[in-house]
């Protein structure tokens, strides 16, 4: 277990399992450590569990005094990892959203191969079904390695659109689980009939999903009402709202921001059924929390009473280096704005940003204090090619978590760029806005990207993107980081 002479502990900004006297101990204590003129601040990633915060701070903190540092964490309860991944686990199980998957795979590749053949305003040739996996990671192979180039441009038509949306609504599995998720909520169905049951027709078993309420509802508005003859009844809600994720998924193929067909698919159907069970909101919440640490009252809020501290301690001679992992940059960006106001001119940081989670636009507001208070920086990060892959949640997620950030929690933006993902640094369209043109230029010469190989403190074997703290070669190299800190 961690010593807490080396952490403090916040729940929503305000000292949670610390106090504002325990900060004083620990500070007391940098006072009278061999390491007291360099203090190291370590800020983890914002879908950890409180216990791998700990874990992690536990295998860091030798690399960090040997360093020549005296290390403090800040532990924030930031655990949204765990209900995500569960979420995610359960409609990855549901068959309807798996049968959506393999169905919009169909009807992209059908869209996409015609546009590069020249065929783009001619109907939807699709692939025999039988021909296409039912599974998500073979859907994921298939189509990936099926995915077209050179599709700039192309949209889809209004004769398309409808194709599609017929497709969908003759699906006999789609017309099966739109009618069973129905059933869970709206009033009862009459009894099928003798002559409905010779037919073939059988009652429907209901069945719980973790799609949006509004979803739901329109699933139980389209429900037979009590009384009336059950007949056969066609639910358009999931094939009218799966075309207008066709549409989003074909719109960002035409503008080069795609995450690959699958995840870009998969993404889309999460952000146009599944949004309640994402974790967009949580991540705003947990964002915030990071700005919190800074609120008025330094006998509560855990990030101002540091940097009060940090200002009584610091002196000529001292530095100060901060690490932030994925939220932890943000986490950074507010540090460095509130120490501004605090500090005197000349204390400077260095900081060493761990596949940071901040977007561009985050990072360029926070530019100008960068150049005016940091003296080093240097960003870790992975490998646009390690980065799509591996799966993040199996069996449902083929990317990164930076990839999910990027795809599923900044609303309202799709694709949102992060400084922490190499395929933004291209300098390329579409991404030649000012805020990623200034960042970049920025960070030019002080990014590593793993795997990575080369002269002491540029080297790192990290493979995921929570694998950074944990690989025994991005910890000597954020060692040597530390041990240079005075050059």
């Amino acid at each position: 277990m961690l010593s807490p002479r080396y952490y403090v502990d916040l729940a929503d900004g305000r000292f949670n399992l610390t106090t504002a006297a325990d900060l004083a101990e620990v500070f007391a204590r940098l006072e009278a450590a061999p390491t007291r003129d360099h203090l190291a601040v370590h800020f983890h990633g914002g879908l950890v569990s409180r216990a791998s915060a700990e874990a992690g701070a536990e295998g860091l903190l030798p690399y960090y005094e040997s360093g020549g540092a005296y290390p403090v964490f800040f532990f924030w309860h930031s655990n949204l990892g765990t209900t995500l991944t569960k979420n995610l686990d359960e409609i990855a199980s549901e068959p309807v959203f798996q049968r959506l998957v393999k169905r919009l795979i169909q009807l992209a590749l059908g869209k996409l191969a015609a546009h590069a053949g020249a065929r783009a305003a001619g109907p939807l040739v699709l692939e025999s079904e039988n021909r296409v996996p039912d599974d998500l990671p073979s859907l994921a192979r298939y189509a990936n390695e099926r995915e077209p180039d050179g599709v700039a441009g192309v949209a889809l038509t209004e004769s398309q659109a409808d194709a599609a949306q017929a497709e969908l609504e003759t699906d006999p599995i789609v017309q099966a689980e739109s009618r069973a998720i129905a059933a869970a909520v709206a009033p009862p169905a009459p009894e099928t009939t003798v002559r409905e049951r010779a037919a073939g027709a059988k009652p429907v078993a209901p069945r719980r999903t973790r799609m949006s309420a509004a979803v739901v509802q329109e699933l139980a508005a389209e429900h037979p009402a009590p009384g009336a003859r059950l007949g056969v009844v066609t639910f358009a809600t999931l094939a009218i709202r799966g075309v207008i994720a066709l549409r989003r998924v074909i719109q960002r193929f035409s503008g080069g921001r795609d995450h690959g067909l699958y995840t870009t698919v998969v993404e889309e159907l999460l952000r146009e059924l599944y949004v309640d069970s994402l974790g967009a909101l949580a991540w705003t919440l947990m964002k915030k929390d990071t700005l919190d640490a800074f609120g008025p009252d330094p006998a509560m809020h855990g990030g101002t009473a540091f940097v009060q501290r940090l200002s009584a301690w610091w002196k000529p001679g001292r530095h100060i280096t901060l690490i932030g992992h994925s939220t932890g940059a943000i986490y950074i960006g507010h540090f460095v704005a509130h120490a501004n106001s605090v500090l005197p001119a000349e204390a400077k940081f260095d900081v060493a940003l761990l596949a940071p989670a901040c977007s561009f636009a985050f990072m360029a507001e926070k530019l100008p204090l960068f150049e005016k208070r940091v003296r080093r920086i240097r960003l870790f990060g992975l490998k646009d090619t390690l980065e799509r892959g591996y799966w993040e949640v199996p069996v449902i997620y083929g990317a990164s978590l930076l990839y999910m950030v990027s795809g599923l929690f900044e609303e309202p933006t799709v694709d949102q760029p992060l400084v922490g993902m190499e395929r933004y640094f291209s300098n390329a369209a579409p991404y030649v806005t000012p805020e990623i043109s200034a960042v970049t230029a920025y960070l030019a010469g002080k990014c590593v990207w793993s795997i990575a190989t080369g002269a002491a403190g540029l080297v790192s074997g990290a493979e995921r993107h929570g694998g950074f703290t944990e690989d025994p070669q991005t910890r000597d190299s954020l060692r040597e980081f530390l041990r240079t800190a005075a050059g």
